[in-house]
C-alpha cells in the first residue's frame, strides 16, 4: 500500500476520533442538498503566490447547506486538473492527494455550518484551466465507515435543445480574465462578432461536383447523367467481391443497393500505379468501371462513388476519376484509456474512417486512468485497472480521477473482452483499417502499476510469493519522489526490474495471440514512451544497474530494450517522438515509427525532421492541428484542452501543409495567438514523412457522444489532407528556410486558391456529408454562427452552406433567419442540424 493511500486513511481515522460519527442517512441527505458553486475568478492573477509566480489561476468554491451541519464530519473529494497549492479560507483546507484528486476538509476550529449560509474557500492552482470542460464534475462526499455519495449539485446535465453538457455547479465565464492566461496572451474571445470579422461566407448555393477527400483528377465527360436509383450490379472475381462488401453495404444505406436491374459495375485490378491504394473510376454510357492496383484501391473507388452521391439525388454525371493516396499512413488515434469508449463507438468510427479513406486506427488501450484490454492470466488488469470508483486502498478499483464519480459501472469505465477485441480487429480488416495497439509505458502506466500491486497483495495473502512477485512493476525500497505531467506520484514502471520486462513480454505475447485468433496479424506495436517523469533516482535496482552498465538515460535504456523485444517478435516498433529522442539511434531496430508531436510554434519541425533523418518513418502528429480534443474555437463553452492550441476548427485542419511544417509560421499563430518564427535553415529533412494522424485524447470526453462531437466534422478535413495534396500547399525547400508572418512565400495567389478549395470543400460538407453523418447516427458539431449588426439588419452566416440559422428575440423566442429579410434586432444566434432536430451552441450578439 503506497504512502499516499496511507496518508488518506490516516486522515479519515483522525476524523473518526475528532467528531461525532455521521449516519448514512445524514450523508445521503447532505449529498442531495449541499449546493456547490465553482467560480474561476482570474486565469492570470496579478500576483501568483510562490512557488508558481510565473503562472497560476485563482478560483473559489462555495458551499451552502439547507440544514445546519457539523463540517467536521465530512470530507469532499474532487478532481482538479491542476494542483491546488495555496488556499485562502477561514473554514477549509484543500490537500492534493494524487493525480487530479484533492480533498477538502474543515479546519479544526470550524465546527458549525449554519443552514443557508455560504462558506467559501479561495485557492490558487498551478498553470491554467480556462475551458469550462476542464472544471470536472462529480464531487464526492465521504465519511468514515459510510458509503460515499456524489454531491448532486456537482453532477452534469444535458441541454434539451443542443444535447450538449451543462455544468450547473460552475459559474458563468464572461470576461477576458477568464480566457487569457498571461499578460502576453492575445487569444481572442471568438464570439459572433469575431467570427463575422474573421470567417468567410459560403459561396456555393448548390452542391458542387466533387468528393471528400479530393481525388487527384476528376473529369466530367458529358452532361448526361447516370441514374443509380435502381441500384447497382457488381461484376468482379469472387475474392474481390467479398472484400468490397462493406463498401457495398454503405452504398445500400445511401439508397443504392445491389439489384439485378442496377447499373453494372465492372471491377478489375490491372492498374499499374506507384501510388498507394490507386484506382480509376469511370461512369459512362450507363455503366461504371473500376480499375485498381489492389483490392483496397477498388474498395476506395466504391467509397468515392458513395461520396459523389447526395442523399436527395441519386444521379451522377458521366465522369472519370484518377486517384491514389498521398500518404501510406492515414491515421486516427483514439484514447480509450482515460475515459472508455464503447465497442460500438469503435466499430462506428472504423466505418467512418474507411468512408473517407483513413486506414490506421491507433488504439490507446492503457494509461494512468485505465487498462482497457482483457489479458489472459492477469485478471486484475481489468477487474481493478479498468474501473474507477471510491476505494482509497485501490484494491477493487482505481481512484476516481477525471471526475469519475463512484459508479464502477459508469460508461467511463470498462474494457474490451478478448472477443470484443477480435471483433474490432476483424471489422477493421474488412474496412482496410489496420489497428495499432498501444499500452503507454514506462510512464502513463498507473493503471498497470496499481493492478499488479493488487495481484501482488492477492497472492501474498495466499502465501504464494513467487506468483506475487512475477509481474510486480514497482520496488518498495525505491524512495524516489517525483510528479508526472498529470501530477501522479506513482505512475511509472521501474525500468530496472526484470519483472517489468516479463510483464511487457507477457502483454505482447497475449496481444499477438489475439491478433492471430482474429486472423489479423499484428504488424506494428506502439510502446508509448512519452512524458516519463523523473523516477528511479533512488531505486536500488537502478543504482545497481547504473554501476554495472553505462546508461545514458534510463528512459532511453527502457525504450531500446523494449524496441529489441518488439522487433525480435517480428513487429515494427512505434513510439512518441519525445521518448524516442532519448535513445541511442544505433541501438534501435532498423524499422522505427516515430510519432512527432512537438508543437509547431515550439520548433516542432526540428523534431520531425531529425527523426526522419534518423531513417525512421515519421507520422506527423502536430498537436497544434491534429489534436481533436482541443476546442474548435477559443471560447470557454467549447469543450477541450488548451495547452497547445486554443482553436482548431475544420478550416485550420484543411489548411495544414504536412509536407512543410515550418511554413506554418507564415500563416498561423502560437497557442497565445502570437506570431512566431520557424527556422529550418539548419534542420532540413532528407526524406518525406510517412503520414499524418488525428488524435482524440479522452481526459475531458466522458461519453461517446462528446467524443463524436469533437471528431466530426474535423475528420473530413484530416482525411482531405491525408489523402490529397492541394496545389496551393507550399513546397518544402530542401535546403531549409526561415518562415514568419513577415515572409511572403505563401503568395496571394496561393491564398486565393486555398480559399476557393475551402469553399468547394465546405459546400460538400454542408450539402452532402453532414446529412450522411446524421443518417449514420453520428453526433457531429453544429457550427457556431458568425453575426453582426449592420445598417440593413443582422447579417449572419455559418462556414457551411445548407445549414439553417435561427435568431432569438428579446422575449426569448427563436425564429428562422432569412438573409433576404434580416431582423433588425437579435439577442442570440444559433444554427440547426441538417434534419432540424438539434440546435448548435448559441452565441450572444453585441452592439
Amino acid at each position: 500500500m503506497n504512502k499516499v493511500i496511507l496518508s488518506v486513511i490516516a486522515g479519515l481515522l483522525l476524523l473518526t476520533h475528532s467528531a461525532q460519527s455521521a449516519t448514512q442517512a445524514e450523508l445521503n441527505h447532505l449529498a442531495e442538498s449541499l449546493q456547490v458553486n465553482y467560480q474561476l475568478i482570474d486565469a492570470n492573477p496579478v500576483n501568483c503566490p510562490a512557488p508558481h509566480e510565473k503562472q497560476c489561476y485563482l478560483s473559489a468554491l462555495t458551499f451552502t447547506s439547507s440544514t445546519d451541519i457539523d463540517p467536521q464530519q465530512w470530507h469532499i473529494y474532487f478532481s482538479q486538473l491542476m494542483p491546488v497549492y495555496k488556499v485562502d479560507s477561514k473554514w477549509f483546507d484543500i490537500e492534493h492527494i494524487n493525480g487530479d484528486i484533492h480533498r477538502i476538509s474543515a479546519k479544526q476550529a470550524f465546527k458549525d455550518m449554519p443552514a443557508n449560509t455560504a462558506f467559501a474557500v479561495q485557492f490558487y492552482s498551478q498553470e491554467s484551466q480556462i475551458t469550462r470542460s476542464e472544471f470536472l464534475p462529480n464531487f464526492i462526499l465521504a465519511a468514515p465507515g459510510l458509503d460515499s455519495k456524489v454531491i448532486a449539485s456537482t453532477k452534469t446535465s444535458v441541454d434539451n435543445e443542443t444535447q450538449l453538457e451543462l455544468q450547473p455547479y460552475l459559474q458563468p465565464f464572461i470576461t477576458d480574465a477568464q480566457l487569457q492566461v498571461s499578460d502576453d496572451d492575445e487569444t481572442p474571445w471568438m464570439g459572433a462578432n469575431y467570427l463575422y470579422d474573421s470567417y468567410t461566407k459560403p459561396t456555393f448555393k448548390t452542391a458542387p461536383l466533387g468528393l471528400i477527400p479530393s481525388p487527384i483528377k476528376l473529369e466530367q465527360l458529358s452532361s448526361s447523367r447516370i441514374d443509380l436509383s435502381k441500384g447497382i450490379k457488381v461484376v468482379a472475381k469472387k475474392s474481390h467481391y467479398i472484400a468490397l462488401i462493406p463498401a457495398l453495404k454503405r452504398l445500400a444505406k445511401l439508397g443504392v443497393p445491389q439489384s439485378k436491374e442496377g447499373v453494372v459495375i465492372n471491377v478489375s485490378q490491372q492498374l499499374t500505379s506507384q501510388l498507394p491504394d490507386a484506382y480509376e473510376l469511370t461512369l459512362r454510357n450507363n455503366a461504371i468501371t473500376i480499375n485498381a492496383n489492389n483490392t483496397s484501391g477498388a474498395f476506395y473507388a466504391l467509397q468515392s462513388l458513395a461520396a459523389l452521391i447526395s442523399l436527395d439525388d441519386l444521379t451522377l454525371p458521366e465522369l472519370r476519376i484518377t486517384d491514389g493516396a498521398r500518404y501510406e499512413y492515414r491515421g486516427m488515434h483514439i484514447d480509450v484509456a482515460r475515459n472508455f469508449r464503447s465497442k460500438a463507438f469503435i466499430l462506428n468510427t472504423i466505418e467512418q474512417m474507411a468512408a473517407y479513406k483513413l486506414n490506421k486506427l491507433h488504439l490507446h488501450l492503457a494509461d494512468d486512468e485505465g487498462w482497457r484490454l482483457q489479458i489472459a492470466d492477469l485478471p486484475e488488469l481489468t477487474s481493478v485497472g479498468a474501473n474507477r470508483c471510491f476505494d482509497l486502498t485501490e484494491q477493487t478499483c482505481l481512484l476516481p480521477q477525471l471526475g469519475a464519480g463512484i459508479n464502477a459501472n459508469s460508461g467511463i469505465n470498462g474494457y474490451y473482452s478478448r472477443a470484443d477485441y477480435i471483433e474490432i480487429l476483424q471489422h477493421a480488416k474488412k474496412h482496410f483499417v489496420e489497428v495499432i495497439p498501444s499500452f503507454d509505458m514506462p510512464g502513463h502506466s498507473r493503471a498497470a502499476v496499481v493492478a499488479m500491486e493488487a495481484r501482488f497483495n492477492h497472492f501474498m495473502a495466499l502465501n504464494k510469493p513467487a506468483l506475487a512477485k512475477q509481474y510486480r512493476l514497482t520496488e518498495p525500497e525505491d524512495t524516489t519522489v517525483y510528479s508526472s505531467i498529470q501530477h501522479y506520484k506513482d505512475n511509472t514502471l521501474n525500468v530496472c526490474l526484470d519483472t517489468t520486462y516479463d510483464f511487457i513480454d507477457k502483454i505482447l505475447d497475449e496481444v499477438i495471440t489475439l491478433h492471430k485468433e482474429a486472423g489479423v496479424p499484428l504488424n506494428t506495436y506502439h510502446i508509448g514512451a512519452d512524458e516519463t517523469a523523473g523516477a528511479w533516482l533512488q531505486s536500488p535496482s537502478c543504482i545497481a544497474l547504473q554501476q554495472k552498465t553505462k546508461i545514458h538515460s534510463f528512459n532511453g535504456y527502457f525504450i531500446e530494450r523494449i524496441a529489441k523485444l518488439v522487433a525480435d517478435k517480428g513487429l515494427n516498433v512505434a513510439g512518441w517522438s519525445d521518448g524516442l529522442s532519448d535513445v541511442n539511434v544505433n541501438n534501435m531496430p532498423s524499422n522505427v515509427h516515430s510519432y512527432a508531436w512537438a508543437t509547431l510554434s515550439d520548433e516542432g519541425h526540428k523534431v520531425a525532421h531529425n527523426h526522419i533523418n534518423n531513417g525512421w518513418k515519421v507520422v506527423v502528429t502536430s498537436p497544434d492541428v491534429t489534436y481533436f480534443d482541443f476546442p474548435y474555437q477559443s471560447h470557454p463553452q467549447e469543450r477541450g484542452n488548451h495547452w497547445a492550441s486554443r482553436a482548431i476548427d475544420s478550416k485550420k485542419v484543411f489548411s495544414f501543409m504536412p509536407d512543410n511544417l515550418p511554413a506554418h509560421a507564415q500563416i498561423w499563430r502560437s497557442v497565445k495567438h502570437q506570431t512566431y518564427v520557424a527556422d529550418d535553415s539548419q534542420s532540413a529533412r532528407t526524406a518525406d514523412a510517412y503520414g499524418i494522424q488525428g488524435h482524440l485524447w479522452s481526459e475531458l470526453l466522458r461519453s461517446d457522444q462528446q467524443a463524436e462531437y469533437m471528431m466530426y466534422p474535423r475528420l473530413f478535413a484530416l482525411a482531405e489532407r491525408a489523402w490529397h495534396k492541394a496545389e496551393w500547399e507550399l513546397d518544402y525547400k530542401k535546403e531549409g528556410a526561415i518562415y514568419s508572418h513577415k515572409t511572403q512565400q505563401f503568395t496571394l495567389a496561393m491564398q486565393q486558391q486555398k480559399e476557393q478549395d475551402w469553399q468547394h470543400f465546405a459546400a460538400l460538407v454542408g450539402f452532402k456529408e453532414l446529412a450522411k453523418l446524421e443518417q449514420a447516427g453520428r453526433f457531429y458539431r453544429i457550427p457556431t454562427v458568425a453575426a453582426k449588426k449592420t445598417d440593413s439588419g443582422i447579417d449572419a452566416f455559418v462556414p457551411y452552406p445548407n445549414i439553417a440559422i435561427e435568431y432569438q428575440d428579446k422575449l426569448g423566442n427563436w425564429h428562422r433567419y432569412d438573409s433576404h429579410n434580416k431582423p433588425l434586432q437579435a439577442v442570440k444566434v444559433r444554427a440547426k442540424s441538417i434534419n432540424n432536430d438539434r440546435a448548435g451552441r448559441a452565441l450572444k450578439l453585441t452592439n
